[in-house]
């Protein structure tokens, strides 16, 4: 009899281990469908941007082997700051990363990642969300997401976008739940790419 029960507790170790391996590895879920939430129709369905050096470059870990500043952790997403609490960190808060190939790279594929479906490729505003979003009769539809190549952004100091990135502004949400501390200033470097290229425009 012990023998028997023996077995058995094996046989369900067994199956339960292959089970996990398997969920793991992606064949198959053990979970519920839950709907994404979508603040405007179409919004979720966007198509992804997929570019050809992503996967290997993306991959790579030696990012977080760089010194980045003491006055907060590149481990951790907290962060302290509402959006109005905003005197700070455009002061304090400066780039420590320079602007390397690797560095607007990184920052080019976040912008295409996450800014594009409000700001467009070119940072002026005029996205999908607003050009490509069919609205219904009598909706209202989104509002003109911020130029960011305007006089006004390029004012603003990196430690400013970095808590807009961080801590979100008007309509706009953070997005410290996605992008690391990293990859905040990679996408900062980009930006700033972006304003200098269209001013020479």
């Amino acid at each position: 009899m012990r023998k028997f029960v023996f077995y058995i507790v094996l046989l369900l170790l067994v199956l339960s281990s292959i089970f996990w391996i398997l969920n793991i590895k992606g064949k198959f879920y053990f979970r519920k469908n839950i709907p994404n939430l979508e603040i405007i129709d179409d919004m979720d369905k966007q198509e992804n941007v997929r570019l050809p050096y992503a996967d290997t470059f993306l991959n790579q870990r030696t990012i977080n082997l760089l010194p980045i500043d003491e006055s907060y952790s590149p481990d951790i997403y907290f962060y302290p700051y509402l959006p109005y609490e905003f005197e700070f960190p455009q002061v304090h808060f400066e780039n420590p990363l320079p602007p390397t190939a690797y560095v607007l790279k990184k920052g080019e594929t976040l912008f295409k990642r996450f800014c594009v479906s409000c700001h467009n490729f070119d940072g002026k505003g005029n996205g999908p969300i607003i050009t490509q979003v069919q609205l219904k009769e009598d909706e209202e539809g989104f509002p003109q997401p911020k130029d960011l190549t305007s006089a006004s952004t390029w004012l603003l100091s990196d430690g400013r976008l970095f808590h807009i990135l961080s801590a979100g502004q008007n309509l706009m949400f953070h997005y410290n739940d996605k992008l690391s501390f990293y990859d905040k200033w990679c996408l900062i470097h980009y930006l700033r790419e972006l304003q200098k290229n269209n001013k020479r425009g």
